[in-house]
C-alpha cells in the first residue's frame, strides 16, 4: 500500500520495518506455532493424559479480568475434551496467587493435576506444599519471575494470561487432532477473551499478541456467545464495530468489577452463560452494577486521600488509608499517578490483622518490580509487572516503607513532566479525505 507520508514517518519511528506486513489484516496463519512458548509441549503431554486417565483437574486463576478470562478458556477447551475441571477464582481477601489455604482445599477435594493461570511462577512454597500432598501442578504464566515454582511451566511476558491459555488451549486441541473447522471455531472463541485480556492488562501489542489480539477484535464483532454480546451492548459504542477504547474503558472495567467490589466468579457467570440470552442479561447488569459502585467508591477515596497528602508531594508516594476497600486501591494509585506523575502506592487493610495489602503504579523510568526488591525484607509477598504490582506488608512496617521508598525515588530524579513524544510532524497541505481513510484503518 501506499501510505500517505505522516504515517509511513509514525510507523518507522516505532521502529516497524515491514509496513506492509504491519498494516494487512492478520490470518490465523500469522499467529506464532504455540509449542514455540517453553513448557507448553510437556503441559499438553500431562493435560492430555489427565483427561485419558479421568484425573481430577482443578484450574486456580485470578480475580483481575485477565485472570477471569483466561480460567474461561482452559475451562472451556478441557470440558469439550471430556474432562470435568473445577474452575476457582480467589476472593481479594484469599490474597493474590495460589495460597496454602487453596492447596489443602485442592487436595481435600482429591484434585490430581492443578493448573494456575495468571499466577503461580513465584509460588514456590505453594507448589512445593502441592506436590507434596500428591498434586501435580502446571503453572500458565507471565508476570516477572522472582522465586520460580519447580514444576512445569508455561510463561512468556509477551502475553496476558488469557493469551497464553488461547495458545495453550489451541495446542491441546491440535494434540488432541481436532478438524480445521473445530479448530477454527476454538480459536473464534479464545482470540475474543484474549483480545479483551490483552487489552485490559496493557500487553504491548507487537508480534503474535498484536496478532492475536487483531483477530480477535474481529471476531468479537460477529460474536454469537450471549454473555459476550451482552457485554458489548452495555459497553460500546457500536456494539457490531467494537474497538480498543470499548475494550480498555468499557468492557474490561465491568469484568473488573465483580472481583473490586464483590467476587469474581459474578463476571465469570456471564461467559458460562453461552446460550442462555436472560441468564447474560442478568449477569451483565450486576456487573454494571458494581462497576457504578466502583467509580464512586474510586472518586470518593481520591477525593479524601488528595486532601492527606503532605506538600510538596513525595518523589514516591506510599498511602495507607483503613477506609479504602482493597479491591479499589489500584485503580487509586493509578489517578495518583495521573494527578501527580509520581511511582504511587495505595494500601488498605488486610483480612488478616496486622496487615496491609495494595496495590502499586509507577511512571517512566521507574521499574517497580525493581525498585520494591530492595524492600523485600518489609513484605510478606509481593509481585507484578514494571509498572504495576500488588504487595502484602505488616501495618507497623508502613511508615518506615513510606520514608524510604520516597527517598529512592527522589535519588532517580524522575522526571514529573508529561512529556509529548512527537513521532512524525503533519503538515496541513499532506491531510484529507485519503489520509483521514489511512489513519482509521484499524492498527
Amino acid at each position: 500500500m501506499f501510505l500517505c507520508q505522516p504515517l509511513l514517518d509514525v510507523l518507522i519511528a516505532r521502529g516497524i520495518e515491514d509496513v506492509d506486513s504491519f498494516i494487512q489484516a492478520p490470518s490465523w496463519c500469522n499467529l506464532p506455532d504455540p509449542h514455540s512458548i517453553p513448557g507448553i509441549t510437556k503441559g499438553v503431554e500431562r493435560v492430555l493424559a489427565a483427561v485419558r486417565e479421568k484425573q481430577r483437574i482443578a484450574i486456580h486463576g485470578d480475580y483481575d479480568c485477565d485472570g477471569v478470562l483466561a480460567t474461561h478458556i482452559l475451562r472451556s477447551v478441557l470440558s469439550s475434551l471430556g474432562a470435568q475441571p473445577r474452575a476457582h477464582l480467589p476472593h481479594r481477601d484469599e490474597g493474590y496467587g495460589l495460597s496454602s489455604q487453596a492447596v489443602h482445599k485442592f487436595s481435600q477435594g482429591g484434585t490430581d493435576l492443578l493448573i494456575t493461570v495468571d499466577n503461580g511462577i513465584n509460588a514456590q512454597k505453594e507448589v512445593l506444599l502441592a506436590q507434596r500432598l500428591g498434586i501435580d501442578v502446571l503453572v500458565i504464566d507471565h508476570h516477572r519471575i522472582q522465586e520460580q515454582a519447580d514444576t512445569v511451566a508455561v510463561w512468556s511476558p509477551e502475553f496476558c494470561g488469557a493469551g497464553l491459555a488461547a495458545l495453550f488451549a489451541w495446542a491441546l486441541a491440535r494434540r488432541a487432532d481436532w478438524g480445521e473447522k473445530r479448530l477454527e471455531h476454538l480459536l473464534s472463541g479464545v482470540s475474543q477473551y484474549a483480545a479483551i485480556a490483552s487489552i485490559a492488562d496493557c500487553v504491548p501489542l507487537l508480534d503474535g499478541t498484536r496478532a492475536l489480539t487483531r483477530l480477535g477484535m474481529s471476531e468479537l464483532a460477529r460474536a454469537e456467545h450471549c454473555g459476550v454480546r451482552e457485554l458489548l451492548r452495555a459497553s460500546c459504542a457500536d456494539p457490531s464495530r467494537p474497538d480498543s477504547n470499548d475494550l480498555a474503558f468499557g468492557v474490561a472495567p465491568r469484568i473488573n468489577a465483580a472481583g473490586r467490589i464483590d467476587h469474581p466468579a459474578l463476571a465469570l457467570a456471564v461467559f458460562e452463560a453461552a446460550r442462555n440470552e436472560e441468564a447474560a442479561r442478568r449477569g451483565v447488569e450486576v456487573l454494571n452494577q458494581l462497576n457504578l459502585q466502583r467509580r464512586q467508591l474510586v472518586a470518593a477515596q481520591f477525593e479524601e486521600l488528595c486532601a492527606e497528602i503532605s506538600k510538596p508531594v513525595p518523589a514516591g508516594l506510599v498511602m495507607y488509608r483503613k477506609s479504602c476497600p482493597k479491591g479499589i486501591a489500584g485503580l487509586v494509585a493509578a489517578k495518583c499517578v495521573e494527578r501527580f506523575s509520581v511511582p504511587s502506592i495505595v494500601l488498605a487493610p488486610s483480612p488478616t490483622p496486622g496487615l496491609a495489602v495494595g496495590s502499586g503504579r509507577s511512571v517512566a523510568g521507574f521499574d517497580l518490580v525493581e525498585g520494591l526488591g530492595q524492600f523485600r525484607g518489609l513484605f510478606t509477598r509481593f509481585g507484578g509487572h514494571a509498572q504495576a504490582v500488588g504487595l502484602t506488608m505488616p501495618i507497623a512496617h508502613v511508615e518506615t516503607f513510606a520514608r524510604e521508598f520516597a527517598a529512592i525515588a527522589e535519588t532517580l530524579k524522575l522526571n514529573g513532566r508529561r512529556e509529548i513524544q512527537e513521532d512524525a510532524e503533519l503538515v496541513l497541505a499532506t491531510a484529507g479525505k485519503r489520509f483521514d481513510e489511512q489513519l482509521a484503518r484499524p492498527a
